[in-house]
This record gives structure tokens, C-alpha cells and sequence, in this order.
């Protein structure tokens, strides 16, 4: 598959550039796609349609080893995976979990699940400079400075944002809070 991402562009920089984002990358893209969406088939399609957005701006990404250029490979692939995941339908997978013991556990954890999903659908409606900083901070785990490094803005800039986005999402959901 890495040749024919390769075949679609010209210069050795930027092919040598690809090559070691694919190389990089595609383990971890694979797993996240596959933690939204459920399906491994879906999460090569997910990968796929990511490599290809990714090889459309490969000019505008400098160093493959950096922070900001997993940020931006991480944010493309999520995005791409809901985007895939919102278009299935919203179907409605139900696993059996053998492990359940009693009711109970059975109400909470769906009751757990009903707001994961509630304020994934909340976050999908942020503003884009809200939503990214709170998939960089939440969901990959980046530090303040990482994510201030990738998106070319202070530390200072990003710890607003996240208190502007946690505030939008508390109102989206009700006046739920996120401390």
C-alpha cells in the first residue's frame, strides 16, 4: 500500500517525508480507528482515506518525528474515523459482555456508556479550535506544551482554550462539570 501512496507524489522529500509518517504512524492509526469504530475493516478504510488527506497537505508538514506532526496525523484519522462511523447510521452495536455479574453493573455501565456517547456527540458540535484541544489533551494524552508546540500557539493559549471548551461542553450538556 506505501507504493501507491508513494506513486501519487513527485518529489523525493516529500516522498521520503510520507514514508516515514507511514512507517511511524500507521500502528497507532489502525488502533485508534479501530477503538471508534469497532471493525477492523473499517479502520483500514479509516487509515486509508486519512494517508490520502495527509498526502494532499504533506507539504505543509515538516519534521514526520515531531509532536505537531502526530498531532495533525492523529487529529486527520479521527476525524476521518467519526466522519466514517456517523455515516454507517448510527448503528447500534451490542457486545455480550460474559462477564456482567448482576443488574446493577448492567444499569451502570449503561448509564455510563448513554453519557460517553451524550458528550461525544457534544464535543462533535464544539468549535474546531475547541474540539481539537480537547482530543489532544483527552484523548491522546498530550501535554499543555505538546499541544501548544503542535498547533503553533502559547501554553497559555491552549489551558484558555481548554477552560473555554470544558465551559461550552458543560453548557451543551446541561451544566454537567468537568474538573
Amino acid at each position: 500500500m506505501l507504493a501507491f501512496y508513494l506513486s501519487s507524489l513527485s518529489g523525493e522529500n516529500d516522498k521520503g517525508k510520507f514514508e516515514k509518517i507511514y512507517m511511524n504512524y500507521r500502528a497507532l492509526m489502525l488502533s485508534r480507528a479501530y477503538e471508534i469504530l469497532k471493525d477492523g475493516a473499517l479502520a483500514e478504510d479509516a487509515a486509508h482515506n486519512a494517508f490520502v488527506r495527509i498526502l494532499k497537505n504533506i507539504e505543509k508538514l515538516d519534521d514526520p518525528d515531531s509532536t505537531k506532526t502526530k498531532a495533525y496525523v492523529m487529529v486527520v484519522l479521527e476525524n476521518t474515523a467519526k466522519t466514517m462511523y456517523v455515516k454507517r447510521g448510527k448503528q447500534k452495536i451490542y457486545e455480550l459482555d460474559e462477564s456482567i455479574p448482576d443488574n446493577s453493573n448492567v444499569e451502570r455501565a449503561t448509564e455510563l456508556k448513554l453519557t460517553a456517547e451524550a458528550a461525544a456527540k457534544k464535543i462533535a458540535e464544539l468549535p474546531e479550535k475547541y474540539r481539537d484541544i480537547l482530543v489532544l489533551k483527552f484523548l491522546n494524552g498530550l501535554s499543555d506544551g505538546e499541544i501548544a508546540s503542535s498547533l503553533g500557539i502559547s501554553s497559555a493559549a491552549v489551558r484558555k482554550r481548554t477552560q473555554r471548551a470544558r465551559e461550552r461542553l458543560s453548557k451543551l450538556l446541561g451544566g454537567v462539570s468537568f474538573e
